[in-house]
């Protein structure tokens, strides 16, 4: 992970976590980030903030093998960025999801909750082909075999255009940079190397372009607000039980288990599964 702020007061965080740079997330990725959104609130110099990621990934989701060795931990896990993404939704200063790559699952919500989301173009022999796309945006929980969480249901109904909700969600399609643009799930596309010039150019007309100094408080209240259904879900009380009724049904049905024992598993709970 790496936090830079520039003159003109535009954060950059570069992110670049795990031994493939994948960025997947873990309760040591969102501990991180939620250090690093601590360390942005506090920074009075800071008028707006880009996130990116380092090579071939903006980041590819959630870390499904620490979920299988850790099911008793899965709910708190996902709260935990439950609480993440709501301090980045309602975060006072400016947000842009720079996404230099693949964006899946929780990485493609991470960069629904920022408040633009700018991305590179990706290879132009492969743009058209989603099969072989080098960069794209994807919800697999569909060939994943599992629902969404509530939570992360909430951003996508909040986040996604209407028109885009229906696909994106129920076929897990693999959205290339010209089709999430036509679609209005992203606002524009660049070159890879004008990446991040444009989100920091960005960030800095957002935050006022020096003419006019916004007030974090004021922006992180109006966020709330339009985004209130959404913010409410990913900060309720009720969003821990919830989320253990979610898991717990899908252990019943064999998820994240090792494969060895799924076998075992279903002839075991079969009967209970019928009941489900």
């Amino acid at each position: 992970m790496e936090l830079s702020v520039l003159e003109n007061g535009v954060a950059v965080l570069t992110m670049s976590f795990g031994p493939k740079g994948g960025n997947l997330f873990c309760p040591s990725l969102i501990a991180e980030l939620d250090k690093i959104v601590t360390a942005i609130e506090s920074d009075a110099r800071v008028s707006a903030l880009v996130i990116t990621g380092k090579g071939k990934y903006f980041s590819n989701g959630l870390n499904t093998k620490w979920l299988q060795k850790n099911v008793i931990w899965a709910p708190a896990m996902v709260v935990a960025s439950y609480r993440l993404f709501a301090r980045i939704i309602a975060l006072g200063v400016p947000t842009i999801a720079a996404i230099n790559g693949y964006a899946v699952g929780a990485g493609f919500f991470l960069a629904l909750c920022c408040d633009h989301r700018i991305m590179v173009k990706g290879n132009a022999s492969t743009a058209n082909k989603t099969s072989q796309a080098d960069c794209f945006l994807c919800l697999p929980e569909l060939d994943l075999k599992m629902p969404l969480s509530p939570g992360y249901t909430a951003i996508a109904k909040c986040k996604l255009p209407k028109h885009a909700l229906r696909t994106t969600v129920l076929t897990a399609k693999r959205w290339t940079p010209m089709e999430a643009l036509s679609w209005g799930i992203i606002d524009r596309i660049v070159s890879s190397k004008d990446l991040l010039p444009t989100c920091v150019a960005f960030g800095y007309e957002l935050a006022g372009g020096g003419r006019v100094e916004r007030k974090r408080n004021v922006y992180s209240m109006l966020k709330r607000e339009i985004y209130s259904e959404c913010y409410g879900s990913l900060t309720s009380w009720f969003a821990m039980p919830r989320m253990v009724a979610t898991l717990g049904s899908l252990a019943v049905h064999g998820m994240f288990l090792p494969k060895k024992v799924k076998s075992r598993h279903y002839k075991k709970n079969a009967a209970l599964r019928s009941k489900l």
